[in-house]
């Protein structure tokens, strides 16, 4: 099978990255796996990412060199798109020149459903609503030619029905290791409260945002010792700007495992997003309780008090981490609940199983066949991409994206 993704997954950056390398490992041990992705030759971690897949039996195509319909005529089972916007450049030309191949897209999360939430939080709301609006045409477009399409939770397997009746759509969740010890309240540093999340996924910028103007103060008042770790890759200028104060931000961290066990609470002060959120299914693999909003919760069927602390204003998220970070009873319930919760539903073996049935189900698929318009729209995508302007117009897109992200706000989106 051929795994189209928009870059080889850097699994130590970002949660969905984690997810697409270890479904990818899975994979591996059963069919013959090709990926075809992007390599940043400027990031000097990028050969590790190679090598972590070649370790495995997954031979990695640079997608920089390599077109995508150069590359299927030997494919047997299915070309697997990570995300809608990489299938949305290739499916048709695939489709093209193999009908016979069927198509799955991993929504990895619904970004049409991301961005219309984001919209309340924008600079320009009304200008981020129609930017929801063009990508929900867009998606499901992808979705409603896919023949069969992956989200993370039942929620958006919902969404998605909801709009395209006829899909065929298989949850296969966030992936977690659950740990067999983990430190006990004592062993941890007093008051200390952890936010992991990388920050090119703009509903981490606005959180950690949220989470010090509006909901910090509060939390001080009760604990004025409290002590903020952010960690996190890439964290823009306006983070790196909360520093002191008791509010420290790493950055990338080579290693999470061991903030997770230093700090007390963890947290996801989410306002907005969707999917699963890989953040919370980390901290209560590895055992650290975490407070967190019903957007963050949202499809991972956490139990406010139970699995998880679950709280939407300011000042009830405060005293949720506040009473985290003081009861020693509830605490350890929570520790140990959260990694039962993960053990039952999100773990590799269980995992593994739904994700090898689903990809077994194409082979009683018959792959949808194409309009006339979408032949054209194909032949001629083919065409222009292989004129080469495709790549000048590209930089001018780049450019003209990053004056928009700045000029109108930052909150429309992104795909990790």
């Amino acid at each position: 099978m051929l795994v189209v993704a928009p870059y080889v997954p850097d699994f130590d950056r970002a949660s969905g990255s984690l997810r697409l390398y270890l479904m990818l490992r899975m994979l591996a041990r059963r069919y013959r796996v090709v990926c075809l992705g992007r390599v940043n030759p400027a990031d000097p971690q990028s050969p590790r990412y190679v090598k972590a897949l070649e370790e495995v039996g997954i031979a990695v195509m640079p997608a920089q060199g390599v077109d995508v319909v150069d590359t299927i005529e030997k494919v047997g089972l299915c070309v697997f798109f990570e995300f809608f916007t990489t299938a949305e450049q290739s499916l048709g030309r695939v489709r093209r020149k193999r009908p016979d191949l069927p198509v799955v897209v991993d929504s990895v999360d619904l970004h049409f459903l991301r961005e219309g939430r984001a919209a309340n939080y924008a600079k320009r709301p009304w200008l981020a609503r129609l930017r929801a609006a063009r990508t929900k045409k867009r998606e499901l477009s992808v979705y409603g030619r896919a023949d069969l399409i992956l989200t993370v939770t039942e929620n958006d397997r919902a969404q998605i029905l909801r709009e395209r009746p006829e899909a065929r759509v298989v949850v296969i969740p966030n992936i977690h290791r659950v740990r067999d010890a983990v430190p006990g309240f004592e062993a941890r540093a007093r008051h200390s409260v952890l936010f992991v999340g990388g920050f090119v996924h703009a509903p981490n910028v606005d959180a950690v945002m949220f989470f010090c103007r509006d909901i910090l103060p509060s939390l001080r008042r009760a604990l004025p010792d409290v002590a903020v770790t952010i960690v996190g890759d890439r964290p823009p200028r306006e983070i790196l700007e909360l520093r002191g104060e008791g509010v420290a931000v790493t950055g990338w961290v080579p290693e999470i495992a061991p903030y997770l066990d230093a700090h007390c609470v963890g947290i996801a002060p989410l306002r907005f997003g969707a999917g699963m959120k890989g953040k919370v299914g980390e901290a209560l693999a590895a055992g650290l309780p975490i407070v967190t909003t019903s957007i963050g919760a949202e499809g991972m069927d956490l139990e406010d008090g139970i699995t998880a602390m679950i709280a939407d204003s300011p000042q009830a998220f405060a005293d949720a981490v506040a009473r985290l970070c003081t009861d020693p009873t509830l605490h350890g319930q929570l520790s140990k609940e959260g990694r039962a919760h993960v053990q039952r539903r999100w773990d590799l073996t269980a995992v593994e199983g739904k994700l090898v049935a689903a990809i077994e189900s194409v082979r009683a698929i018959r792959p949808k066949s194409m309009t006339s318009s979408e032949r054209l729209a194909a032949l001629a995508q083919d065409v222009y991409l292989r004129s080469g302007l495709a790549h000048k117009v590209q930089r001018v897109g780049s450019a003209a994206t990053w004056y928009a992200n700045r000029v109108y706000g930052r909150f429309s989106g992104g795909d990790r």
